[in-house]
């Protein structure tokens, strides 16, 4: 999942995919082909990284800066194009078949940073400090966050918001992460990151590859499945599918609606069908939701609990037949769903 901005509440939107993969077997699947030029020269960029943010799905252009991407399932999708040296570009995209879609990037060349300076930010005392701060923030506090590590924090660079509170992270390289707890490889690109550590709020932007890692054993690919499952249960994403599919009574989510002062304090009222509306939206398999002031979603699992609360930032969001947001900003997000970050995240494939 930079286009978006927090409010004064604690607000987490991220352009990546935070649950459990949807069971896409069957599916028709289409393809992306392109050119990945430098905007400079205008020469072809080879071993430039292209990929689907959020997915498995991803390969590297040729010597002719082409590429082609195969077996990409229905659904709203961001893809990017990554390469050391040059800014980070993406663009949106939507699969509704077998179709041949095509994206061309010409990516800006950056100024890169001398290893002598990543080296001697690496041993500052303050650096860490704000190492420690960032970790909590990016990678969250939900269960699967002790079983996350950044392999190579030393690419980062921080900085404090004279006078206030607000950390700021950069890089021109790309995260290599690693979440044992899930199984998974992330490669990410950051975009963004501002957070307020003191109010523990703030936006960030992250475009992640996702590499399943290989289970030592059936023990330990047992307790990823597990992890897997626990995480999108009761998330945003299986909320918004139980939507469409009109399951929210089977899958445990009670929907109240009011104002925000109304929902926290309690005093609202369960959700009608007179309180949203659901249509189809323009594009195979998508669908708008719209609904006055805000919903409170209360998650009933057999061993989790959450309770969480959702707002639009215009006037409709979009998402596909598995809940995956087409535009992430479409959502103000508060309460327990903003807990679940980086150390959360699962691929849409």
């Amino acid at each position: 999942m930079g286009r978006q901005a927090f409010i004064v509440v604690p607000l987490l939107l991220i352009i990546a995919a935070v649950h459990f993969p949807a069971d896409l077997r069957g599916q028709i699947r289409g393809t992306l082909k392109g050119t990945v030029t430098d905007a400079g020269t205008g020469a072809p960029l080879s071993n430039t990284n292209v990929y689907l943010s959020s997915t498995t799905i991803g390969t590297n252009t040729g010597e002719d800066g082409r590429y082609v991407l195969t077996g990409i399932p229905q659904g709203a999708f961001q893809v990017v194009a990554s390469r050391v040296g040059h800014r980070v570009a993406s663009r949106p995209i939507r699969v509704s078949g077998p179709d041949t879609l095509s994206a061309d990037f010409r990516l800006e060349p950056v100024t890169l940073q001398g290893e002598e300076v990543q080296v001697l930010a690496h041993v500052n005392k303050e650096w860490r400090r704000l190492l420690a701060r960032f970790r909590n923030a990016f990678l969250g506090d939900g269960e699967n966050a002790p079983g996350c590590t950044i392999l190579n924090p030393e690419v980062l660079d921080f900085r404090m918001e004279k006078g206030t509170s607000l950390l700021i992270a950069s890089t021109d390289s790309v995260l290599r992460i690693e979440n044992q707890a899930l199984g998974y490889r992330l490669l990410a690109r950051l975009g963004v990151f501002e957070w307020d550590v003191d109010a523990d709020q703030g936006r960030f932007v992250l475009y992640p590859r996702f590499e399943p890692l290989i289970p030592q054993d059936s023990t330990e690919s047992a307790r990823c499945r597990s992890n897997r499952l626990r995480s999108y249960s009761g998330s945003l994403r299986h909320f918004l599918a139980s939507l469409v599919a009109g399951t929210l009574d089977q899958e445990r989510f009670l929907v109240s609606s009011g104002t925000l002062t109304n929902l926290r304090s309690g005093t609202s009222h369960p959700l009608t069908p007179d309180a949203f509306t659901l249509l189809p939206a323009p594009g195979q398999s998508l669908w708008q939701l719209s609904f006055e002031n805000w919903l409170r979603v209360d998650y009933r699992g057999e061993e989790t609990r959450l309770k969480s609360y959702i707002g639009l930032t215009g006037k409709t969001a979009v998402f596909d037949d598995a809940g995956n947001l087409v535009d992430p900003l479409s959502l103000e997000v508060i309460g327990d769903w903003t807990k679940f970050r980086v150390a959360d995240m699962l691929p849409l494939n």
